[in-house]
């Protein structure tokens, strides 16, 4: 006779499709389209991207595929020429930055 846990155990759900899941679950996420910033929140923006430093503690709202995310972290990489910022070991691109904050950090 089986204890409860062995018996648990064949009952467990399978998952046949490897992968399956996570797809339908980015189908089910609403797509929301990039906002147009104002001539005023462009201008601003763009005067808080040229004070960044690299070692600079930012937290950055941007767009990234359909959806607005908020990361927090050092800027470990400016790439003007591809105009990008790294945070950590993120690459946002700086046309899909909708606000910028700047994090004091302690000494």
């Amino acid at each position: 006779m089986m204890d409860r846990k062995q018996r648990a155990y064949i009952f467990q759900s399978f998952d046949a499709l490897k992968g399956f899941r996570e797809m339908l679950n980015e189908k089910e996420q609403i797509q929301v389209a990039p906002r147009i910033l104002s001539e005023d929140d462009l201008e601003e923006l763009n005067r808080k991207i040229h004070q960044v430093r690299t070692g600079d503690m930012l937290q950055i709202e941007y767009w990234d595929q359909g959806a607005y995310f908020q990361m927090t972290g050092k800027v470990s990489c400016i790439d003007l020429e591809n105009r990008r910022f790294q945070l950590v070991k993120q690459k946002i691109l700086l046309e899909h930055i909708v606000d910028i904050q700047f994090i004091e950090q302690e000494k």
